[in-house]
Parts: C-alpha cells; structure tokens; sequence
C-alpha cells in the first residue's frame, strides 16, 4: 500500500510538472506573439528580410526570457552571426560594416548597465543582435525607448511587491558615495527582494522597438 501511495504520489507530482511547464510555454508565447507582431506591423516600411529577421528574433527572445529569465547564447550568438551575414547578403561589405558598428554601438551603451548588473549578458547580445539588423541610427533611438520602457516595467514591479523603498534608499547611497569618492559605486539589492530577481528585458525591448517605430524619437 504504501508503494502504491508513494507511486501515485510521484505520478501526479510529475503529471503537474508536466501540465506546469506547458502552461510557462503557453503563456511565454502569448506574451511574445503580439508583441513581435506589434512590431512587425509597426515597421512595415524596413526591408522584408530585416522585419522578418527582427520580428522572429524577438518572439524567441521574448519566450526564453519570460521561461528561463535569461536570453541564451543558443539564441544570440547564431543569431548576432547570422544578422551580419544578412547585411552582407544585402549590401555587401558597406551591409557588413553597418552591421558592425550598429552592434558595437549596443555593447558601447549597454557595457555601464551590464557591469553594474542592470542587465545580465543574454540581454546585451541580444540588442547587439538588433543594432546589427538595424545599424547605429535605427538602434540609438530604439535603446532609448527600450530602457525607459524596461524602467517603468521595473519599478511598478518593485512597487507592487513593496520594495520601492529599498530600491530609493540604494539608490541615494549609490549617489551619495559615487559623488564622495568620485568612483562609481553601486549598492546591489539583496537576494531576497523583488530588485534581485530582475525583469526579462526582452519584453521592454520588443515594446520599445514598437515604440520608436510608432513614434521615432526626433531628439537624435
């Protein structure tokens, strides 16, 4: 008998892992369809192959951050390699040279917030995947929609957990003795609180890739 409990026990434990992830899949899918496809509609004036390339490289992206709270190199890397092979198929060593800078454009924005562990690895590759679509001047003005998106996204996350406080006094102490010392010094959230966790930057950057084609950001 106790077998037999032991064993049914087991069952419906692996039964609700199963039934579990499929709904992380479903609702990781849910989020990142329409939110490529917001894209794509909103940038149908790009060329066909680099809509394409951006809108599927974002629903992927988008999946495996809401899943896995990270981007994987499985995805950047195949896909970094395979956008500047894209732009040299399309405009030749002038494609690759765009492709280039557009990427070492994102890694040079991105290189303070990723070392302050603002953003993790996965989502610096990732824009760098999307400046080598785009090129410097498409991606500058996206970035900026991209991170004032993921910030909002941040703090009503924070706020809603009730760790905004915490975040604000980090933040004054982060200030107060970067400006005391003169050397940038960051205070990182515990592990405990809802800032450690981190938010999948992916969704602010399929939302803000949206925005700047909506919108533009006319100041660059």
């Amino acid at each position: 008998m106790k077998q037999k409990a032991a064993h049914d026990s087991a069952t419906r434990s692996g039964t609700n892992g199963h039934n579990s992830r499929w709904r992380s899949v479903v609702f990781a899918c849910a989020i990142a369809f329409p939110i490529s496809a917001s894209f794509a509609w909103a940038a149908m004036g790009t060329p066909l192959p680099l809509l394409l390339g951006a809108a599927v490289f974002l629903f992927f992206a988008v999946e495996r951050d809401l899943q896995e709270r990270k981007i994987p190199n499985g995805l950047t890397l195949p896909a970094l390699l395979g956008a500047i092979a894209l732009r040299t198929f399309l405009a030749g060593g002038a494609g690759a040279q765009a492709a280039l800078i557009g990427a070492g454009a994102a890694f040079a924005v991105l290189f303070i917030p990723f070392a302050l562990r603002w953003l993790g690895a996965g989502d610096v590759k990732a824009v760098m995947v999307l400046g080598a679509l785009w090129g410097h001047e498409v991606l500058l003005p996206s970035l900026w929609w991209m991170i004032a998106i993921g910030g909002v996204l941040a703090l009503l996350f924070v706020a809603l957990r009730g760790d905004l406080p915490d975040l604000l006094t980090r933040w004054w102490l982060t200030l107060r003795t970067s400006l005391a010392t003169r050397r940038l010094t960051y205070f990182a959230p515990a592990k405990t609180s809802a800032a450690a966790g981190g938010l999948p930057f992916a969704v602010a950057m399929g939302l803000g890739a949206t925005a700047q084609q909506l919108w533009r950001a006319p100041w660059f």
